[in-house]
């Protein structure tokens, strides 16, 4: 076992993993966001550890008690695996570990976006109009122009471009072929909703609080059907969109629309099921009405992250807010195991009381 030194504060385990196919340069980013994390938990009182791994995250728990240690989980994904970031949380809920972020039934409806637009729909949360193709021959009628086509599975907002903007048919088609080629999976169509983008981080259990709201800045694009967050503005610094869609942390908005937006992230975060914390991400039309474009329960975290961001604006440091998330978890370890001492004490009574009997 590890050897733990004495704190206020519960020790961690930072879970994390790499891809073989990152290079140099990404495997020393990953581990430099990684050493910023540590610190920040240790500058708020937690003793940490990390575990890193590729695929087998059982190994990279070994000598780590589940009584003792909280697992911050700092995996977004496994490589080749749709959907490896709740087979991770399924095997350290297998070996009783309590961790941070959401369960692996959040996580894997998450990353289906198919699901998530039918949840959204059958929940009557606001949403656009959007369905999934197998392949492009599966598309008979489509109304809802312009249309965003993006990879059902895939997270990061990889597929999408500016071509993943349509406007007739012909090209929605040719556009979902293309989805079904490249990526090897279906295609969720949307009615593309030109307008500003929010991000809306949710987070806490029982009573969850959104944070701070943050927008993307879209006024340097003049095309109204180019305001969108492409892969490129997300993750190429060289790029054009990297430099023009900067956030804004003080966001302009009515009494009226911030109180709508508020209602309706909170009603995703409950309808998902989600705990700790997670983002949803809105489009708002001209006429102020707000629609949820993504819900995201394993958002980045990171220090710039964007909903790091909003913690801070809330007033916490990194640290406070990793730490806060931290005892999130302690909080439902602790109600878990008090529903187990209150079951265990009435099997024990009712025990007792059939031996007085007998």
């Amino acid at each position: 076992m590890q050897v733990l030194k004495k704190t206020h504060r519960p020790p961690v385990v930072v879970l994390y993993n790499y891809y073989k196919s990152w290079t140099p340069a990404e495997v020393e980013y990953g581990k430099k966001l990684t050493a910023q994390l540590v610190t920040a938990l240790e500058s708020a009182g937690h003793t940490v550890r990390t575990a890193v791994f590729w695929r087998d995250v059982r190994s990279a728990m070994h000598g780590y008690d589940p009584a003792e240690w909280i697992v911050f989980n700092w995996c977004e994904g496994v490589e080749g695996e749709v959907g490896g970031d709740a087979r991770i949380c399924s095997e350290l809920d297998k070996m009783g570990f309590t961790y941070t972020g959401n369960a692996p039934a959040t996580l894997r409806l998450s990353v289906e976006k198919g699901r998530v637009k039918k949840a959204l729909q059958r929940w009557h949360i606001p949403t656009p109009a959007g369905q999934e193709f197998t392949t492009a021959a599966d598309l008979t009628t489509w109304e809802h122009f312009p249309a965003i086509v993006k990879p059902v599975s895939q997270h990061c907002s990889v597929g999408v471009t500016h071509d993943a903007v349509v406007h007739d048919a012909v090209a929605l088609r040719q556009r979902i072929a293309y989805v079904n080629e490249t990526y090897k999976e279906a295609a969720l169509v949307e009615q593309f909703i030109a307008g500003r983008e929010i991000n809306v981080g949710v987070w806490g259990n029982g009573r969850p609080r959104v944070l701070p709201l943050r927008e993307i800045d879209f006024s340097q694009i003049a095309n109204p059907m180019h305001q969108l967050v492409t892969f490129d503005s997300k993750w190429m610094p060289d790029s054009p969109e990297w430099r023009s869609m900067p956030v804004i942390t003080d966001v302009k908005a009515s009494s009226a629309l911030r109180a709508k937006i508020m209602d309706i992230a909170l009603n995703t975060y409950r309808v998902f099921d989600c705990r700790d914390y997670a983002r949803v991400d809105l489009r708002v039309d001209e006429h102020e009405q707000p629609y949820v474009v993504d819900v995201n329960p394993n958002p980045d975290i990171t220090s710039d992250g964007g909903f790091v961001g909003a913690c801070m604006a809330a007033g916490y440091t990194y640290g406070e807010a990793l730490s806060a998330i931290v005892m999130m978890a302690v909080a439902r370890r602790n109600r878990r195991q008090a529903l187990f001492n209150t079951l265990e004490l009435r099997r024990q009574s009712a025990m007792l009381v059939a031996a007085q009997e007998a």
